[in-house]
């Protein structure tokens, strides 16, 4: 193994913090979400994002073809500080899968798309 220099400065390994539950009333606006996806539904979509991501979140919405999917999963989560990043997946029985990716946070007591 080589020299990896003055090992003074080396803190050893840091203790893993426990994982913080993703919060149900989150989820439950996933849900919401991508219900609204699947449906086309692109005004009451954007109405729950944040002003700076309603452009974005349009465009999201007008990807998707309405009907063409018929099932919703969160396939992963992250947490970063208080946002938490969704990422989910639609199926339909003649589509090809979408994945997209939400970043959600707290604004008014709700969360939102950022």
């Amino acid at each position: 193994m080589p020299d990896l220099g003055f090992r003074d400065n080396v803190m050893g390994p840091q203790p893993m913090a426990k994982k913080k539950t993703v919060p149900q009333d989150l989820l439950d606006t996933v849900a919401q979400i991508l219900d609204l996806i699947i449906e086309g539904n692109a005004t009451a979509l954007t109405a729950l994002a944040k002003s700076s991501a309603k452009d974005e979140t349009a465009r999201l919405a007008s990807a998707v073809k309405t009907g063409a999917y018929n099932d919703k999963r969160v396939i992963a989560t992250a947490r970063t500080n208080d946002h938490y990043w969704i990422k989910a997946k639609l199926t339909g029985p003649d589509a090809k899968p979408f994945v997209l990716q939400l970043r959600m946070g707290l604004e008014g007591g709700n969360w939102v798309i950022w």
